[in-house]
């Protein structure tokens, strides 16, 4: 049970690295240049990668905690509020991005600004958590 555990922790590690270093590169590859054939090929492109590790971050973090016998500890529901920001703000990402057209680019400017807060958001939020894990140890 303890090197399931150990696995499981260092595959939880590096997805949520991942889930993180993904955030990094769709913060840089949106900008305001952007028209809206190559914005709509980004997120089409990115969006379901983004969506597989938060799911992947998600299940082993299940994992972990059906190991660990359910104890929920402070630093636990830290992590799940945090998914559910990045899920939410994701959702709604997606959401603004549906209701976009070619021709308004008031909106795609505004699309732009709110995804580079959203990733900045899930950045600050990702090193948040992943400091309060480690202090807590």
């Amino acid at each position: 049970m303890d090197e399931t555990f150990k696995l499981t922790m260092h595959l939880h590690t590096a997805f949520v690295g991942i889930v993180l270093i993904l955030a990094v590169i769709n913060y840089f590859l949106i900008n305001n240049s952007l028209d809206y054939d190559t914005l709509r090929k980004r997120v089409r492109t990115i969006l379901p990668i983004y969506y597989l590790f938060l799911a992947t971050v998600i299940f082993t973090g299940f994992i972990l905690l059906g190991i660990a016998k359910f104890d929920m500890y402070q630093s636990v529901i830290f992590m799940v509020i945090v998914w559910f920001v990045l899920l939410l703000t994701t959702i709604k990402r997606y959401k603004k991005f549906k209701s976009l057209k070619r021709d308004d680019k008031r909106r795609i400017r505004r699309f732009i600004r709110f995804t580079k807060r959203k990733y900045l958001i899930d950045i600050t939020f990702i090193l948040i958590a992943i400091a309060l894990v480690y202090a807590i140890k």
